[in-house]
């Protein structure tokens, strides 16, 4: 496995003009450096000294403040641009990147071309980096910190299967990722550097040192497997382009995640799944990357339907895509897959499973959720309640239908639910119910008349009551017993109305509201 890591200090790059520069932080024994850059260290200064000793060290020293925040968005950032190279990244706080490079080295010629053209990235962006690539992580991140490349003599390392211990020999205990308590107190006891561990007994050093210490060294040998823990597992479905020439015409980037999209579909057709979440990635020459994510109710292996919602999350901000200098790669990747099962809408043409066209409206709703949101495409799904207004509640569109949400005729069941007396429900409901004045013939029956923003209304026919009844389980909603009516004015108009409270029961007050239209 073999596994760069570069560690990035903080350099100015260029050529090196300018004062010392060192950045500082607050302690508990007041300010301290935290990082230098290599003037700076030349002139004597290192991290963790005080800072009133660096300035004395070298009265020339620029200072800054130390942002760790900042630092750690730069540093993810900077792993997220290394997904060039390899799928599989992890970002090293607080200074280093790991890549498992595994099957990827011969896309770029090698692994020394491979390192080459990484560290002559980064120079670009004004990062001076030591890489390392090795067959473990313990020895990639031992030589990339600890190596030649940390003294300047190479800007890269590469280690090879048969070498490992003759390289990790003469490096500090520190390149073994051992706490600083530890490398201490192996230094009093005169062992300094891995050679004077490298064949000896276990069983004492365990004793004196811990179990980290012979952990950490199997390792770095290979003889105890550790992996890199990856931003993100790598996809296993995936397309890329490498521009000889960056592009930088929005026509070129559309064209390009056109012949993505096409290539990763005959992909995901082939491995018989389709797509539930897509991330395009495009990399610009300098070091910015640009991800776009969309992601789909129904499996997606069409690639017109990938290439409309890409083109509709890059333009979504209506400005146009700021491609800078151009960009050098483009990634297409499926990160979430699922099988395809076949399945068949109808016998023939001209059924109405056929008619319906269920993908076309699956479709539309990708479109939507990747444009407004998935969590604000809502669907209506049936809840277990007696009350009109909590009869349903809205669930995000991708949600699966629960055990029983599933129901075809809603009327049907609603009677089935209310029994006999079910009135139907009305086209429009009213949320919440506005109460109305009313006139009735006797107090429990259907009103002759009544009034609603101020229009008196003159009924001519009533079908009612149908009683629902308070939820019993719900003890302090306030709510009493409804009597529904449904009825017709004199032009024709049709009106949910309901009387709550009942005259016969000591404390009730009834009042009539108005909760929905029929059509």
């Amino acid at each position: 496995m073999p596994t760069p890591t570069a560690g990035t200090p903080p350099d100015r790059g260029g050529d090196g003009q300018g004062p010392p520069l060192a950045l500082a932080e607050v302690s508990r024994h007041g300010l301290r450096v935290a990082a230098t850059d290599p003037a700076a260290e030349r002139a004597g200064v290192s991290a963790g000294m005080p800072l009133a000793d660096a300035r004395a060290l070298c009265p020339a020293l620029a200072v800054a403040s130390a942002d760790p925040e900042g630092d750690t968005d730069a540093l993810g950032r900077l792993a997220l641009w290394c997904g060039r190279y390899s799928p599989w990244i992890a970002a090293d706080a607080p200074d280093g990147v790991a890549l498992d490079i595994t099957g990827c080295a011969h896309l770029f010629g090698g692994e020394e071309t491979m390192l080459d053209d990484i560290v002559g990235r980064l120079a670009g962006f004004g990062l001076t980096a030591r890489v390392a690539a090795a067959p473990t992580l313990g020895a990639a991140w031992a030589v990339a910190r600890h190596g030649p490349a940390s003294h300047g003599q190479a800007p890269w390392a590469v280690v090879t299967d048969g070498t490992l211990a003759d390289v990790l020999a003469p490096l500090p205990l520190a390149a073994l990722r051992l706490d600083e308590t530890t490398v201490e107190a192996m230094a009093r006891v005169g062992l300094k550097r891995v050679r004077d561990v490298l064949g000896k007994p276990a069983a004492p050093l365990t004793a004196r040192f811990g179990p980290r210490l012979l952990t950490r060294l199997d390792q770095a040998l290979g003889r105890q497997a550790e992996t890199v823990h990856g931003l993100q597992p790598p996809p296993r479905h995936q397309a890329r382009r490498v521009f000889a020439e960056p592009i930088v015409l929005t026509a070129d980037v559309e064209r390009t995640v056109a012949e993505l999209a096409g290539e990763l579909a005959i992909r995901l057709d082939d491995a018989g799944v389709g797509a539930r979440r897509l991330d395009l990635r495009l990399y610009r020459v300098d070091g910015h990357v640009r991800t776009a994510e969309v992601r789909t109710g129904t499996l997606c292996r069409e690639a017109p339907h990938m290439i409309r919602l890409f083109r509709e999350r890059l333009t979504a901000s209506g400005e146009e895509l700021d491609t800078g200098f151009g960009f050098d790669l483009a990634v297409l990747a499926a990160q979430a897959v699922e099988p395809v099962v076949a399945r068949q809408d109808g016998l023939g043409v001209g059924t109405a499973a056929s008619r319906e066209h269920p993908d076309e409206v699956a479709r539309l709703l990708d479109r939507f959720g990747n444009r407004f949101g998935f969590d604000r495409v809502v669907r209506y799904a049936p809840r277990a309640s007696t009350i009109p207004e909590r009869a349903v509640r809205t669930v995000p569109v991708l949600e699966a239908a629960r055990p029983g949400e599933a129901v075809e005729d809603w009327p049907a069941h609603l009677r089935a639910v209310q029994g006999g007396t079910h009135l139907g429900r009305p086209l429009l409901l009213v949320l919440p119910p506005d109460p109305i004045a009313t006139v009735a013939e006797v107090p429990d029956g259907p009103p002759v008349q009544f009034e609603w923003r101020r229009v008196t209304h003159r009924v001519v026919r009533a079908d009612g009551p149908e009683r629902l009844a308070p939820e019993w389980w719900r003890p302090g909603d306030g709510r009493h017993t409804r009597d529904y009516f449904r009825v017709e004015d004199s032009v024709g108009r049709r009106f949910w109305l309901f009387r709550e409270g009942l005259y016969d029961r000591p404390g009730d007050t009834p009042r009539w509201f108005l909760h929905g239209l029929f059509a």
